[in-house]
């Protein structure tokens, strides 16, 4: 897939999972069970609107955050608003947080979360995680969570760089993100299921850190939470596309959501899936990728360079 078939195909099924949110109960107890295994505490969870949850995370970035009251946060890659509400409620009045997402229904989605939990102090904003509109320096925190291994390989460096850019001199990073520990087989690196499942694009731990460090951040740091990631399959599972009668059109093209087990859609699949679902679902996902928390700091003064001393 070029860049531009990626971002269509992520979209699209995002999308898609923003509007299926009249969900089953079961599919909210697949929601609360990846968001705990993933470090979120029940309590929080359930202070926020219904769909705030969408199960589709990978960690708890505001666990090393440390936002304090008063601050500008910037969650990167919002989605229906767990993290960038949770913010919110820390920085309190004094503080703004700042939800970005390029997927117009997953942001009415988040902004009615917003509304009902009588939040003020929340704005969202339509964009590419590429590319911003907010003025440089604003922020005092960015979070994302699960979003990075969704941009394509070429686009992963302009993510760092505008974080960098946002951020004010001092501020930091908290991340949580699907990293692989080693290559990918081509079975799970060609399969788009995995792929806007967060995990067939997760970029090696060692080009993380690069991008990082090439964008100017310092004190990078970078740790594998050891969490169960054998956790989504429950989700891949309840993603094969259910067929009626034609190999070609999966049965529901709507968002009824008549072919979900779980939290997300499948009319998105399109068959890929479904031809290699036996053996994906038997790869032990631990064996290639992890769940990451990534921290680092963008330096309160800029270096100068170096001036050579004059030879007159």
């Amino acid at each position: 897939m070029d860049s531009a078939e990626t971002y269509a195909n992520v979209k699209d099924h995002y999308a898609e999972i923003a509007r299926c949110t009249a969900v089953a109960d079961h599919a909210e107890d697949y929601q609360e069970k990846v968001a705990t295994a993933f470090g979120y505490k029940l309590e929080d969870l359930r202070s926020l609107p219904r769909n705030a949850n969408l199960g589709v995370g990978c960690g708890n970035p505001l666990a090393t955050a440390n936002v304090e009251k008063g601050e500008t946060v910037i969650d990167l890659g919002c989605g229906g608003g767990i993290d960038v509400l949770l913010a919110a409620s820390k920085v309190g009045l004094g503080g703004k947080a700042v939800g970005v997402d390029m997927t117009k229904d997953m942001l009415d989605l988040a902004r009615r979360n917003a509304e009902k939990a009588g939040l003020s102090n929340v704005s969202f904003i339509e964009a590419s995680i590429t590319s911003i509109p907010l003025d440089s320096s604003v922020a005092d925190c960015i979070i994302s969570n699960c979003v990075g291994n969704l941009v394509p390989e070429l686009d992963k460096p302009l993510v760092f760089r505008e974080m960098f850019r946002l951020l004010k001199p001092g501020g930091r990073i908290a991340i949580s993100d699907i990293l692989a520990k080693k290559a990918f087989p081509s079975e799970v690196k060609e399969n788009i299921s995995l792929y806007v499942g967060c995990v067939a694009g997760a970029s090696e731990v060692r080009d993380y850190e690069r991008y990082l460090k090439d964008a100017g951040f310092e004190g990078v740091l970078i740790f594998n939470t050891n969490s169960d990631l054998n956790v989504y399959k429950e989700m891949l599972q309840a993603e094969q596309p259910k067929y009626n009668g034609s190999p070609s059109r999966p049965q529901s093209q709507n968002s009824s959501c008549s072919c979900c087990n779980a939290g997300s859609c499948c009319s998105l699949q399109k068959g890929e899936f479904q031809g290699r679902a036996e053996s994906i679902l038997k790869l032990n996902f631990n064996n290639w990728a992890g769940s990451f928390r990534v921290y680092a700091i963008k330096p309160k003064f800029e270096i100068e360079p170096a001036i050579a001393p004059s030879k007159e």
